[in-house]
Formats: C-alpha cells, sequence, structure tokens
C-alpha cells in the first residue's frame, strides 16, 4: 500500500507544481524543480509531438526506485494531443501527458513519468539520443545535467 500512497502523493505535488490552468493546445512547461517555478512555455508543434512518441517508443526500462523526482534539474510536462496509444514492454494504454525529470546528480537518470487513462502512471527511463538535442533547441541544455543512461553506468 506504501507505493500507491507515494503514487497519489507524486501526483498531487505534480498537480500543485503546475497549477496554472494549461490546455493541450499550449504546448510544454518547463519547471525549475528547486526554485518551483515555470521557466519556459514551449508552443505545440508535431515536431514536439513527435518528441514525446519517440520518448515514449524508446523505453527501455521501468524506474527501480520510489524517489521518481529529484530534487534539482527540470521537469518537462507536455501534454498528447491527441493522446497516443502504446503498448509496449513498459507502458500500455492511452498516453495524455508526459513529464521528463532531468538532474545534474550522477545518480539521477534522464525519466519519463507517464499518464495514461488505463494503468494511471508508470515511470520509465527511455533512450535519450534526441534529448540533447531538445534541450539545445530549446535553450535548455545545461553541460552539467546528467544525460546518460542508466544502462551506460
Amino acid at each position: 500500500m506504501k507505493t500507491l500512497d507515494r503514487m497519489l502523493f507524486l501526483v498531487a505535488v505534480f498537480s500543485l507544481l503546475f497549477a496554472q490552468t494549461v490546455g493541450a493546445s499550449d504546448g510544454a512547461e518547463v519547471l525549475d524543480i528547486k526554485k518551483g517555478e515555470i521557466i519556459l512555455s514551449i508552443k505545440n508543434s508535431n515536431s514536439l509531438q513527435n518528441l514525446v512518441k519517440e520518448w515514449l517508443s524508446s523505453a527501455n526500462g521501468t524506474v527501480g526506485s520510489l524517489k521518481i523526482e529529484p530534487s534539482e534539474g527540470i521537469a518537462i510536462k507536455i501534454p498528447l494531443t491527441p493522446p497516443y496509444k502504446v503498448n509496449n514492454k513498459w507502458i500500455t494504454g492511452t498516453v495524455t501527458e508526459v513529464v521528463m525529470f532531468i538532474s545534474p546528480s550522477k545518480t539521477y537518470f534522464p525519466t519519463l513519468l507517464v499518464f495514461t487513462k488505463e494503468e494511471g502512471l508508470v515511470a520509465v527511463h527511455v533512450k535519450n539520443h534526441s534529448l540533447k538535442t531538445f534541450l539545445k533547441k530549446n535553450k535548455l541544455f545545461n553541460p552539467e545535467l546528467n544525460l546518460v543512461e542508466p544502462s551506460l553506468r
């Protein structure tokens, strides 16, 4: 029951962190986790939606810790429009929204929190070959951010 309580707590935290009401057509929001402030809004586009689909299809394992969110770094909240059906080893369901967490911590690897209509939420690691490009394009790249995949430790 502790895992369920933790997940419900996380959902409540995300609701508070992203308290601004944003429609899916408004695109992504980037949150500075330490400051608790939204630092950037990214316009919704086909390339943004396709990037999320790429991340979803490249899931390579679930997060093995109950500590899903890092204490510092960035969180990128992206609604999917329209919702996207995924059926792979790690994610099954209709994805409505994702949150990508990236931290400078060497022990925290990029983590994608996936919200589905059917299963609720799941946290996965993804192959992140496009993550650095995305961060640079949106002026979010910082060489201190840990972009290493957990399998490459």
